[in-house]
């Protein structure tokens, strides 16, 4: 699977989170996934990142648009204060 399908992927994930506490999940699921397999995980943060910018805040509801929101910032973190 590419890194552009993956972080597609983890997108349809973040569209069903309810809560902070699950966007989280998703996010370190996959990093955690992504590290197992040797992939670069910065570009699959960069790409990921970028997929969520591109959304169209017209076509989201007030959850998907907080949840998504809150993932821009939980990757920024992620990438500046890696775990």
């Amino acid at each position: 699977m590419t890194l552009e399908n993956y972080a597609s992927s983890v997108l349809k994930q973040l569209a069903e989170a309810q809560n902070y506490p699950q966007v989280e999940t998703i996010i370190t699921d996959a990093v955690d996934q992504l590290a197992n397999k040797s992939h670069p995980i910065i570009e699959y943060l960069n790409e990921l990142e970028r997929k969520i910018q591109d959304l169209s805040p017209l076509l989201l509801s007030s959850t998907q648009f907080s949840c998504y929101r809150y993932a821009l910032v939980y990757l920024h973190n992620y990438v500046v204060f890696p775990k």
